[in-house]
Parts: structure tokens; C-alpha cells; sequence
């Protein structure tokens, strides 16, 4: 049988002042819990075997069938379940049909189908309703596809096609939207592009919300202890959780079905967000900062508990890392690791900027009060220096990082010029704000409502900045800056360089698995530069296995690259060891490399030991453009 891809203002409440020393502020612990999945054992059905089919197994047709045909050895009950794919997209079909003694079963093909790979998958009863039987049967359509061509790119290749058992798919001169809506549910989220609505408004929701929550419980933390007996206080706090809780519902759900490239409604499905463990730190820390953000709520709802030095430093703690998961939204470009800390560090600082700016103009603000509210704006303006001297250096180091000298040169780029002048605007308010608050309150016992209406309209000011960085910054992460390749990067976990010395021939090898099952593959011609034809990567499996060699064709005349996606990959399956050589065509002859070992692990992680022979290849069938290819299939 063949391999196939499946592919909220209210009065204030008086009541004795507090004041607790607040001993520290500041440390992050993490306590994810991940449910474990319970595999469910498969059903053995009762053997129910095809004796014909039309189409039958493996062949390759001329033109599409209008029709599936499939004859069983044993009579066929209620359950009848027919589905197709070709060129691993789905294809709709109508309930099939009963005939001759209910062991003929029928399926019409309502539109022509596509050149490529198609493969019928069938399960039936028996008489009884019991289970009785599934498997597939595979067939090649040799017609034009009706497929959109992917445009052309002029450094690399991609490569699309698929495997079947002795049968040879003849290659096309367009590659399908099949591979390319594979690369596309693979594709990491910070490479999500920014025409995603949904998801940007998610982001701005969540990032404000997120920093709002923290920024007002370290600014009640260090400088206004008092304000957890106001119920203005607790009625802000909770409003702007359920605006964090929302925004990032939305981000996650967008997130989700940007990655899948599903539609948005079925990203709200909590079985979707599961996918974005595999799409990149990106995608994990949407995942993780929803989790923070819901445990969040434990302060959010009892700020009181953010000056206890027994529940302080998880009350500061939770919604302190679902910040921190804002800071992993850029984990490409050179130094990597470095961008993560810095990215971390600049949302932590923003976040008691701009959190407590905006907790500043709503609640502290909002009225004339006693000396409490004379504590908090001082208190503010010294922890907010510090906040803005981390903002601006840690966003000018991801500056230099990411866009370099290059800051006219790229949408990013000029974007991050933007957001400079922003902030020097709000720096200027705000700094020229706390000179004017120091100067005024610095003996002050109580708070006037004049001069309360003159600092809430500076730091509103302020606060109404933040909010334009906020949307500005969140646009930031959908563009590419210009020391980052827009390609997306991948893991490879073999790389080998085969030469032939002779024949000028030099390529680079790479899979994405060193394990059984469907490997992605990168092929590099470093040379010659032009000349090149027939070229092919071999893999020859251990001796005494089921499978022959796998021909993958690669259709370079020279130097560039060629992959092929691991979601519809080479076809490993047999641990131990393999042979990898090159085929081509040269100025210098026919060159054929000599074979080179590559360890295969089993599903275990172990390698057993074989021997090795070189059984009669099994021609790998592919698309391909003039200049562009996907390898796909297995």
C-alpha cells in the first residue's frame, strides 16, 4: 500500500491608613500545569478486504475518474465512510453508495480531480452494524492541474510531489496549493503576517491589560499601600484583568488559527491552542501568557494581597510572568537568546511605566485626597525613572539588534523610527509631569483638586502616548526587520556535504529528522554554478526491509537550494543504517557519489545494527515549476 501525506469612577471608601514597608518587590516563579492526553487504544476491525477497485491500487489514469468502485469479499452494512485527498487537500464527496449483494460499494467524484497524488481512505460494517474493516487505495491522475502556480522565487526551489508503490506521477510544470497550505500550517508565529485584524487587536487588548494589572500592583506595592482599601482601586483592577482576559482569548484564538490557517472561529477551540506548542517560542508563550494572565486574576481581584510579605511575591510574581511572555514575541535575528532577555526585561519596565501612568490618571487622581494620594504620585515618579531608563535602553539594544544602521530601509524599520519619536515625546511629558509634581507636593499634606485636574491631564497625556507605543509596537511584531531573513529557520538534524572532486560537484544534504518517520529536506548546490542536470538525492535503507531506495529529483541547473517541507516529507520509515549519494548529469559526464552513511534512530532513539545492500530504487514523484519547487509527499 502506498505512503501518503496527510497533509470601569466611583467614590472612594475611608479607612484607617495602612503602612507596611514593602520589604521587596520583584521575583518571578512558574507553575504551568500541562493535562496529559490519554491515548485511546485502536479498535481491531474484523478483516473486510477489497478484491478490485476502480480506480485500482497504484495506477496512474489519463484523466480524472467520475467515480470510486470499490468490491469487497464480504457484505457491507450501514457504515460507509468514503474520503479522498489528492495532493494531501481534502476532496468532498457524496455518501457512496450499495450494489451487488451490498458488496459493491459506489462514490461518485462530483468535479474533475487535480493532477497528482490521490489516495481513498474506506471504512465499513458488517451486516451487523460491527466495524468491519478500513484501508486505502491510491491512484495518480496525469491531467493539468487545476491549482494556482506558486510564484517563482530566484534564489531557492521548492519541491512538491509524493510517492506510490512501483507507480511513477509524471512531474507538472506548476507547483499546487497543496505544499504551499503545508508550509503554511508549519510556519512559526512571529513569521504570521500582519494583515492578521483579529490577531493584532488581540495583542494591543492583552498587552495593555496585561501591563495595566502589573504596573498599578507595583505601584501599590512600593509607593501606595493605601490603595487597597479604595473601592475604586479594586473596580479598576478587576476591570482591566477582564480586559487582559479577553484581549488575550482573542490573541490565542488568532494565534492558533493563523498557524493552523483555519478560520477564526475554530481557533477558540482549546484544542487548537495545543498547536501552538509547536509553532515557535512565539507560539508557546501566547499559550503561556493565557495561562498567567487567568491566574492572574488571584491578585487582580485582591490587591490586598500584593502587600502581605506572605502572598507578595506571587501576587507580583503571576501577572509578572505573563508579561514576561510578552518579551517572547521576537525570537529571531542574530543573538537570539540575548533578544529574549531584552525583550523581557523592556516589557517589564514598560509595563510599570505605562501601568502605572494609567493607574495614575484613572484612580489616584481622579479626585482631591489626603496624604496617601500625595505618597503615591511621588512614590510613582521615582520607580517610574528607573522603568523608563530600562524601557529606552533595552528598546534601543533591540533596535541595534534587529534593524542595525538599516532604519530607512525596511517597513520595521521605519515604523521603529516612529516609535523613537513617541517615546522621546512621552519621556519629555512625563519627566517634565514629575518635576512639576515634585516641585508642588514636595511639602504638600494633602491633595488639592486644582492641582489634582493639572497632573491628571500631564500624565493623561502621558498615559494617551503609551497607548499609541502600545499599538505601534504590537504592528512591530508582524514586520520583518532587516537583519532577519524573512525565510523561516529550521532544525536540521543530519548535514552532510557530498564532493566530487572530478566533476566540480559540491552539494549539502540536510534532513530535519535523524529518526523514522517523514524527514524534511534541504538540498544546496554550492557548484558548479550552471550546467547541471538530473540531478537526484538517493537513500538506500538497510538490508532485509520492505522498502526500496527513495529517488528524490531535484530540479537545479545549479547553484541554489531546493527543500522540501518535513509536514509532507521523505518517507524514512526502517531504522539502521542508509546510503545517501548523489546522481547528476555534468559538463564532466554522468556522476554518480559514493555513498555516504547516515544513522537512522528508531522510534526508541536507538540505532540497531543491519547491513547494508542497495535494492532497486523507487522513483519519488514530484511537481515542479521553471523555477520553483515543493517537496512533498512521502
Amino acid at each position: 500500500m502506498s505512503e501518503h501525506a496527510f497533509v470601569s469612577i466611583g467614590d472612594r471608601v475611608a479607612r484607617p491608613l495602612i503602612n507596611r514597608p514593602m520589604s521587596a518587590i520583584a521575583a518571578v516563579f512558574a507553575a504551568v500545569l500541562i493535562g496529559l492526553l490519554t491515548l485511546l487504544p485502536g479498535v481491531a476491525y474484523a478483516e473486510n478486504e477489497v478484491i478490485t477497485s476502480e480506480p485500482a491500487d497504484g495506477t496512474t489514469l489519463a484523466t480524472s475518474p467520475t467515480q470510486i468502485v470499490f468490491n469487497f469479499t464480504q457484505e457491507i452494512g450501514e457504515l460507509r465512510i468514503v474520503s479522498l485527498e489528492c495532493n494531501t487537500e481534502p476532496i468532498t464527496l457524496p455518501p457512496p453508495t450499495l450494489s451487488g449483494n451490498s458488496r459493491v460499494m459506489t462514490v461518485e467524484i462530483p468535479e474533475a480531480l487535480p493532477r497528482g497524488l490521490c489516495v481513498a481512505t474506506w471504512r465499513v460494517s458488517d451486516s451487523d452494524g460491527e466495524p468491519n474493516g478500513s484501508s486505502l487505495i491510491s491512484f495518480t491522475v496525469d491531467a493539468e492541474p487545476a491549482a494556482s502556480t506558486i510564484p517563482a522565487d530566484e534564489d531557492s526551489t521548492t519541491l512538491s510531489g509524493g510517492s506510490a508503490d512501483g507507480a511513477t506521477t509524471a512531474g507538472s510544470t506548476a507547483a499546487t496549493t497543496s505544499a504551499a497550505a503545508a508550509e503554511t500550517r508549519t510556519v512559526a508565529l512571529d513569521r504570521v503576517e500582519a494583515g492578521k485584524g483579529p490577531l493584532w487587536l488581540g495583542r494591543v487588548l492583552s498587552t495593555l491589560g496585561i501591563a495595566v494589572v502589573f504596573g498599578a500592583l507595583i505601584l501599590i506595592a512600593a509607593a501606595w499601600p493605601e490603595g487597597v482599601e479604595y473601592l475604586i482601586t479594586v473596580r479598576f483592577l478587576r476591570a482591566a484583568w477582564v480586559l487582559a482576559l479577553i484581549g488575550t482569548l482573542l490573541y490565542t484564538s488568532a494565534a492558533a488559527a493563523a498557524v493552523n490557517g483555519s478560520s477564526l472561529g475554530s481557533g477558540f477551540s482549546p484544542g487548537a491552542w495545543l498547536d501552538l506548542l509547536g509553532a515557535g517560542w512565539a507560539g508557546r508563550a501566547a499559550l503561556f501568557r493565557l495561562i498567567f494572565v487567568i491566574a492572574s486574576a488571584w491578585a487582580a481581584f485582591r490587591p490586598d494581597r500584593v502587600i502581605d510579605p506572605a502572598t507578595q511575591v506571587a501576587a507580583l510574581g503571576i501577572p509578572a510572568l505573563a508579561v514576561a511572555m510578552i518579551g517572547v514575541g521576537r525570537v529571531d535575528g542574530s543573538l537570539a537568546a540575548v533578544g529574549v532577555l531584552l525583550g523581557i526585561a523592556h516589557a517589564l519596565a514598560m509595563a510599570i511605566w505605562v501601568g502605572g501612568v494609567i493607574l495614575l490618571t484613572r484612580v489616584v487622581l481622579s479626585g482631591p485626597g489626603d496624604e496617601d494620594l500625595v505618597h503615591a504620585v511621588r512614590g510613582f515618579a521615582r520607580v517610574s525613572v528607573i522603568a523608563i531608563v530600562v524601557t529606552i535602553g533595552t528598546g534601543l539594544a533591540q533596535m541595534l539588534r534587529l534593524d542595525g544602521s538599516d532604519l530607512f530601509g525596511s517597513a520595521h524599520g521605519l515604523w521603529t523610527v516612529l516609535k523613537v519619536v513617541l517615546v522621546a515625546a512621552m519621556v519629555f511629558i512625563g519627566l517634565s509631569a514629575r518635576q512639576f509634581a515634585q516641585k508642588r507636593l514636595n511639602r504638600a499634606h494633602e491633595l488639592t483638586l486644582p492641582m489634582a485636574g493639572r497632573l491628571r491631564r500631564a500624565f493623561g497625556t502621558e498615559a494617551a502616548i503609551g497607548l499609541v507605543i502600545l499599538l505601534a509596537s504590537s504592528w512591530l511584531l508582524s514586520l520583518t526587520p532587516a537583519n532577519v531573513s524573512a525565510e523561516p529557520g529550521i532544525d536540521y538534524a543530519i548535514s552532510q556535504t557530498i564532493l566530487v572532486p572530478e566533476a566540480d560537484l559540491d552539494v549539502t544534504i540536510k534532513l530535519t529528522r535523524n529518526s523514522v518517520g517523514n524527514s524534511g529536506l534541504e538540498v544546496t548546490v554550492n557548484s558548479p554554478a550552471e550546467g547541471l542536470t538530473g540531478l537526484e538525492v538517493m537513500l538506500t535503507p538497510p538490508y532485509n526491509t520492505v522498502t526500496g531506495a527513495i529517488v528524490q529529483p531535484v530540479p537545479l541547473s545549479g547553484a541554489g537550494v531546493a527543500t522540501r517541507s518535513e509536514a509532507v516529507g521523505l518517507p524514512i520509515i526502517v531504522p539502521g543504517e542508509w546510503l545517501l549519494q548523489i546522481n547528476a548529469q555534468t559538463a564532466a559526464g554522468v556522476v554518480q557519489s559514493d555513498p555516504v552513511l547516515i544513522s537512522i534512530l528508531d522510534e526508541t532513539g536507538l540505532a540497531p545494527t543491519t547491513s547494508i545492500t542497495i535494492p532497486e530504487p523507487i522513483l519519488v514523484p514530484i511537481e515542479t515549476s521553471a523555477t520553483s519547487a515543493t517537496l512533498a509527499g512521502g
